[in-house]
């Protein structure tokens, strides 16, 4: 996970459409002073661990009609660049229909992808091509933001404290958590999730990926 400096670069993918709008300040809120070191610009957010050296980079969800989303993402994938940051940890936070804008974009040869997107478990394919080490979180139904603002906060609170990341108990620590909201919608969203572990379709696809490299 950590690159050649010690440190976890986390890249998140956001919109400017109303959702994108709507999500992003709970986003940057879960953040806790305390704990992070939030500094941005005009097109994105750089957020910094006051411990266990991990950089969360999120485009601000720009005007989408007028392309400033665009622009941000292609400015913060060349910041990233030209600077030797290469992000383990990517985040699509968006509709289905952004999903291949992402893809895309991304560097290549990310250790974890998370897919909050609706049916995002249709695009293992192209998302292996890029990345074939990776484990993939996605959803077979509709993705939730305030199902995927807990995923991020529990993944980006084990890096900070330098724990391992065991997906089995992430995935029972979270299923507590959502089986006891009040919303039958968030208990139903949660069951369309997969975890890493359970994933069989990016299990097949990362095995035929790596018999033919070989």
């Amino acid at each position: 996970m950590k690159d050649d400096s010690g440190r976890i670069i986390q890249q998140v993918y956001w919109y400017g459409d109303k959702d994108g709008k709507t999500f992003f300040p709970s986003f940057i809120n879960s953040f806790s002073p305390k704990e992070w070191t939030i500094t941005y610009n005009s097109e994105w957010y750089e957020i910094r661990s006051k411990k266990g050296n991990v950089w969360v980079f999120a485009n601000r969800p720009l005007d989408n009609d007028a392309n400033l989303d665009d622009s941000a993402q292609i400015h913060l994938n060349n910041y990233l660049y030209e600077n030797n940051m290469q992000p383990a940890v990517v985040v699509h936070r968006g509709h289905s229909y952004w999903l291949p804008r992402t893809i895309r974009r991304m560097a290549g040869d990310a250790k974890i992808v998370v897919l909050g997107s609706c049916g995002g478990f249709k695009n293992l394919t192209d998302i292996i091509e890029i990345n074939p080490d990776a484990h993939i979180i996605s959803t077979k139904e509709i993705g939730a933001g305030d199902i995927n603002r807990p995923i991020l906060n529990y993944l980006n609170n084990t890096f900070e404290s330098g724990k391992t990341l065991v997906w089995k108990n992430m995935w029972a620590s979270l299923t507590k958590l959502f089986v006891a909201d009040p919303s039958s919608s968030i208990r139903d969203t949660w069951e369309s999730y997969i975890p890493p572990y359970k994933n069989l379709g990016a299990i097949f696809l990362k095995g035929y990926h790596n018999m033919v490299q070989e």
